[in-house]
């Protein structure tokens, strides 16, 4: 008799906006002005919290991917560790600094299939589209509709995603926590 085929893996993402940081030097619009931007000390509490919030359910990153933004580098380091037995990749992306939802969907979709929890952390107004994207409906869950009043910094949403990666497509992951406040 053949064997069953193995269950598809459960997979968690973690979609995160990176925390509150210095605006960028008065006159100066360039990117570099931009990709430079600290967090405040209010910034480095609030991913704190949101560190601490993820280590209460359990989650443990395999990969983490940020944007070249140095907010965003900080927003992870600020979380603070999640395990203490085996560091997660770290990857940087500029896909995920102002190219648009598709470019971080495509992000994901890259992903090995050995990876099974991935936080995303980057910027508006790509990555709440992204959010709006995969939670389809579930925004009309009470207890999730506070996505309809935006993703403010440092705001994360954790996704179930039942699949490969690669087949990562809108409304096809399962919406398990909104944290936008």
């Amino acid at each position: 008799m053949p064997a069953a085929p193995e269950p598809a893996a459960t997979r968690t993402l973690v979609l995160m906006r990176h925390a509150e940081a210095f605006p960028g030097p008065y006159g100066d619009p360039s990117p570099s002005s931009d990709l430079g931007r600290p967090l405040t000390p209010a910034g480095r509490r609030q991913a704190h919290q949101r560190g601490t919030q993820l280590r209460e359910i359990g989650f443990v990153p395999e990969l983490v991917l940020i944007s070249p933004a140095m907010r965003s580098g900080e927003t992870y380091a600020a979380l603070g560790p999640f395990s203490t037995t085996v560091a997660p990749q770290v990857r940087q992306d500029g896909r995920l600094y102002e190219c648009g939802s598709e470019s971080i969907l495509e992000i994901l979709q890259e992903t090995p299939e050995n990876i099974n929890n991935i936080i995303a952390i980057g910027h508006n107004p790509d990555l709440y589209q992204l959010v709006m994207d995969l939670a389809g409906h579930a925004i009309d869950d009470p207890d999730k509709s506070i996505l309809i009043r935006g993703f403010p910094v440092a705001s994360l949403t954790c996704f179930t995603v039942h699949g490969p990666w690669h087949a990562l497509a809108r409304k096809q992951a399962v919406l398990t926590r909104a944290l936008c406040n």
